[in-house]
């Protein structure tokens, strides 16, 4: 293939890639972790430091979220477009990742099979840190892999860009998200086993070293994340695990919305994708050549092997995120989801391993249309969890001038706030209370409404007195409707009361 075809196609697998994350890419509601973002973009950087430091995730994406936002708006389209930039840019680095194990022509495949992943497309039409996280991950490999591969003296090393855009990518990547460890621990392994001269042994630790010295000032608040955990997370056994993981391999190719449907075809999809992945864990787990040679010959051809980096970028990641939920329980399909590209790189790197023509195309093909069937499923629904639209909208028809809205728990009413402020609504601020439902209590009898509305949230940790709120405020008021939302995976009940 000469270049000018190569850039051709190129260009025409990037247009289906924008196009299939910018369509429906306001389709679905803010989800309260995409509402979480916004609402601390509200505040000041310092004000992000610190309740990042209190939450679970480390603070960068919200300094870009923030700026990006005060840039080209807050507006659904806007903040989500961040991310289908972020997930766009990752292109950059994945192609000629892929280039280094396949052909052009099927490295430009796997960019197609990208292009409709129904699992990245959901994140690229997220308002969270996923897609920046895949691309500065996805960055830091390439680079790494590029530094690597240049065997210079000690001193020629640090003329190179690769080896400072590794450490910029890699401790960015670390400021995004935790999970980048993952990817972190492969690329360790990938320098530990990669054989090469003393200059690179030399700068490698120079760079693990920098990396190390950047990342030193979120150290002790990473430390108290990791020590701390989240409560509402529960531990998995063996059995629980390993379903997590038939799950991840199903929503990687199918994306999240097959769960809300009953087709018995995923049955057989399920089936097919067990016996494909399988099958490209075996022809591609990197081996020696033959036993019959020396040790060292089949250790050194081992760790040269083509199949060894996607391997290690796919199964490292995997096998860390199995002994986590042992402790407490990850979704695969989120925290999983920037090992993608190397998951299509290395089934594809499998099935073309086969160099059959009969049988290679038409099990592409199949997996091409799984994707395509995963994704149009989920352009079918429009709705993400916590779709606060309809109550909102039921509010704002039946609200009445002095009517208050109060949400249990409090942080739940920012999806309030958000529509509010995007649809110019006449509703009041709800009132936050942050230490629980007496202080409602004490601003119903302070503020004394002749009505009020009070949002129950069944997503919240603690939700066993629920019924006990609503039977002491009948006993002194009388309660005008009641309407329960289901907003999958969870339910919340809208009560509106009034004055005997």
């Amino acid at each position: 293939m000469n270049k000018k075809t190569e850039r051709l196609l190129l260009c025409t697998v990037i247009i289906i890639f924008l196009a299939l994350r910018i369509a429906f890419i306001t389709q679905k509601n803010l989800w309260f972790d995409e509402v979480f973002s916004w609402h601390l973009t509200l505040g000041s950087f310092h004000d992000i430091i610190v309740r990042t430091s209190l939450d679970i995730h480390p603070p960068l994406y919200y300094f870009i979220l923030k700026i990006w936002t005060n840039i080209f708006s807050d507006s659904i389209f806007a903040m989500r477009f961040l991310s289908t930039l972020f997930s766009a840019l990752s292109l950059l680095f994945i192609y000629p990742l892929s280039k280094r194990i396949l052909s052009p022509v099927i490295s430009i495949m796997v960019l197609l099979f990208f292009s409709v992943n129904p699992l990245n497309i959901f994140y690229s039409q997220e308002a969270r840190m996923s897609a920046m996280n895949l691309f500065l991950n996805s960055g830091s490999v390439y680079f790494l892999l590029t530094m690597l591969g240049k065997a210079r003296r000690w001193n020629e090393y640090f003329k190179q860009r690769d080896v400072y855009l590794y450490i910029l990518f890699r401790t960015l990547a670390l400021y995004t998200h935790y999970f980048s460890f993952f990817i972190f621990a492969a690329e360790i392994i990938i320098i530990l086993l990669r054989p090469g001269v003393l200059g690179r042994i030399k700068v490698c630790l120079a760079s693990l070293s920098a990396i190390f010295l950047l990342y030193l000032p979120w150290i002790p608040t990473f430390v108290q994340h990791l020590s701390r955990g989240q409560s509402w997370r529960y531990e998995q056994i063996t059995h629980s695990g390993l379903t997590e993981l038939l799950n991840f391999i199903k929503d990687t190719n199918l994306g999240l919305y097959y769960h809300y449907t009953e087709l018995n075809i995923v049955y057989y999809i399920t089936i097919f994708l067990v016996f494909v992945y399988l099958y490209s864990l075996i022809i591609s787990f990197p081996r020696p050549p033959s036993k019959s040679s020396p040790s060292e010959v089949r250790i050194g051809s081992m760790l040269t092997s083509t199949s060894l980096i996607p391997f290690l970028l796919v199964f490292v990641p995997i096998a860390i995120a199995m002994v986590i939920t042992f402790n407490q329980k990850i979704e695969f399909y989120r925290y999983l989801s920037i090992i993608v590209p190397y998951v299509i790189i290395f089934i594809v790197y499998g099935i073309t391993k086969l160099k059959k023509t009969y049988l290679v195309i038409p099990i592409l093909l199949i997996l091409m249309i799984i994707n395509i069937f995963g994704l149009s499923v989920q352009y079918s629904f429009d709705f993400k969890n916590d779709d606060y639209r309809p109550l909102i909208k039921h509010i704002e028809s039946n609200f009445r001038a002095g009517d208050r809205i109060y949400v249990e728990p409090h942080y739940m009413g920012w999806s309030i706030d958000y529509y509010k402020k995007q649809w110019n609504l006449n509703l009041p601020n709800p009132v936050y209370i942050h230490y629980g439902w007496n202080e409602i209590l004490d601003s119903i009898k302070v503020q004394n409404p002749e009505r009020f509305w009070v949002v129950l949230d069944y997503s919240a940790v603690d939700t066993v007195k629920y019924s006990e709120y609503i039977t002491g405020l009948m006993n002194k008021l009388k309660i005008d409707e009641k309407n329960t939302y289901y907003l999958a995976p969870a339910k919340v009940e809208l009560y509106r009361f009034n004055k005997y």
